[in-house]
C-alpha cells in the first residue's frame, strides 16, 4: 500500500475536521426547520459554499435576518445536501433511486452543478427498466441533456419490455410525449397506442389530445384500426380512414425505424434461404425497420448469374437500388444508394441457375 503523503493527510484531516461540524450546534448561528425536525447550520461555511445560501442567509431577503429559518423540502435530501456542502461528500451508492433524484432535484435548485453532475453519471450507469421513467423525467427538469439522450436511448434499446412494465405508466405527459415522439421509438404502434391508452386510465385528469397527434395511425394494419382503435373510441372515424388510405397507399409512411449504431460501419447479416414462392427471388425480413444505405450480397452458387436488389418497407411499393454481377462463391459488389428506410430486401435473379443460396449484409455508414 502507497504510504500516504503529508499534504495528502492534512486534506483528510481538514475534511474530518469540517465534517463533524455538519449538522452540529457547536459554534452554528443559523437553525434550519425541516418537515419535524431542527438542523443546525454554520451561516459562513454554507455562504462559501453555495451560492444559494450565500443569498439567502447574507442578502437582502427576510431570512437573513432570521435565527430560524424553515425550508420546505424533503429532510433527508437536505441532510445529505448539507453533508455535501460541509465534507465535499456525495453518498449516491447508499441511496435507492427516489432518494437520489429528491438529491438531484434539490442540488439543482441549489445551482450545486458538481452535485448534479455526479448524480447523473451514477443514474446513468444503473438505468434499469424500473427506474428509467422516474430518471427521465427528473433529467428533464433537471435540463441534464447528456443523460435525457441516455434514458431515451435506453427506452429505444428496450422498448417492447417498457410498453408492458409499469414504470411506463408513471411517466409525465411531457416526458411520455417526448419519447413517442422519436422515430427510433420502434415497437408495433398498436402496442404503443395500447399503453397510451392505459396512461390515460392511470391518468385520468389528463388531457391527452397532443399525446395521441403522436400515436401513428397508418403504421397499424386495417385488422387492428377497425378491432382496435375504433372501439375505442379515442380517434374519429375519418382519422381512421384517412390512416388506412395512406397505409393503401404507401406514401410517406411515418416509420419508427432503428438507425445501425457504430461510428464507422455497423453490419448485420441475414441469411434466410428462399422465402417466396418464386423460386428466382428470395426474400429477406428484417428483424425491424432500418434505415441502411449499402446492401452486399454474397451466393453460393455452381455458376454466375445477376440479380436485381429491391428494398420495401410493406411488401406492396418495392423499390429497385441496383443490379449486379455474382461470380460463383463470391462475395459480390457493394450496392450504395439513398438512405432510406426499410423492411425487406427482394433479390431476384436476373438468370435462373440452380443450386444457388443467397445472403444479404446491408449497413448504414
Amino acid at each position: 500500500m502507497q504510504k500516504m503523503s503529508t499534504k495528502e493527510k492534512n486534506a483528510l484531516g481538514f475534511v474530518s475536521d469540517m465534517s463533524r461540524l455538519c449538522m452540529n450546534e457547536l459554534y452554528s448561528d443559523v437553525m434550519f426547520l425541516v418537515e419535524d425536525q431542527r438542523l443546525p447550520g454554520h451561516r459562513n461555511i454554507l455562504a462559501a459554499r453555495c451560492e444559494y445560501f450565500d443569498a439567502l442567509l447574507y442578502g437582502h431577503m427576510a431570512e437573513s435576518k432570521e435565527r430560524e429559518i424553515r425550508l420546505e423540502v424533503t429532510l433527508e435530501a437536505f441532510k445529505i445536501i448539507l453533508e455535501y456542502l460541509y465534507s465535499g461528500n456525495i453518498p449516491t451508492s447508499t441511496l435507492n433511486v427516489a432518494q437520489i433524484v429528491d438529491v438531484l432535484d434539490l442540488g439543482h435548485l441549489y445551482g450545486l452543478k458538481y452535485v448534479e453532475t455526479v448524480i447523473a453519471i451514477h443514474l446513468q450507469n444503473n438505468l434499469s427498466l424500473s427506474n428509467v421513467g422516474v430518471i427521465l423525467d427528473a433529467a428533464r427538469r433537471c435540463y441534464l441533456n447528456e443523460l435525457t439522450k441516455e434514458c431515451l436511448k435506453y427506452m429505444d434499446r428496450n422498448v417492447v419490455a417498457l410498453l408492458k412494465h409499469e414504470s411506463f405508466q408513471l411517466l409525465s405527459k411531457e416526458s411520455l410525449e417526448e419519447v413517442l415522439r422519436r422515430d427510433s421509438f420502434c415497437a408495433p404502434e398498436v402496442e404503443i397506442f395500447r399503453s397510451v391508452c392505459k396512461w390515460k386510465e392511470n391518468n385520468p385528469s389528463e388531457d391527452i389530445k397532443t399525446m395521441l397527434c403522436l400515436v401513428r395511425l397508418p403504421l397499424m394494419s386495417i385488422d387492428d384500426l377497425l378491432h382496435v382503435v375504433r372501439p375505442s373510441g379515442i380517434f374519429e372515424s375519418d382519422k381512421i380512414f384517412d390512416a388506412i388510405d395512406q397505409l393503401n397507399t404507401g406514401e410517406n409512411l411515418p416509420y419508427r425505424i432503428i438507425v445501425l449504431p457504430g461510428e464507422n460501419v455497423a453490419s448485420q447479416k441475414y441469411n434466410v434461404g428462399h422465402n417466396t414462392d418464386n423460386q428466382n427471388e428470395q426474400l429477406f425480413v428484417l428483424s425491424n425497420f432500418f434505415v441502411i444505405n449499402s446492401i452486399q450480397i454474397t451466393a453460393c452458387s455452381l455458376k454466375e448469374f445477376s440479380c436485381h436488389v429491391e428494398v420495401s418497407c410493406d411488401r406492396t411499393h418495392w423499390d429497385r437500388v441496383g443490379t449486379v454481377g455474382i461470380k460463383s462463391t463470391s462475395l459480390g459488389p457493394q450496392i450504395s444508394f439513398t438512405e432510406r428506410t426499410v423492411r425487406y430486401i427482394r433479390i431476384v435473379k436476373a438468370e435462373t441457375y440452380s443450386s444457388t443460396n443467397l445472403s444479404a449484409m446491408y449497413w448504414s455508414i
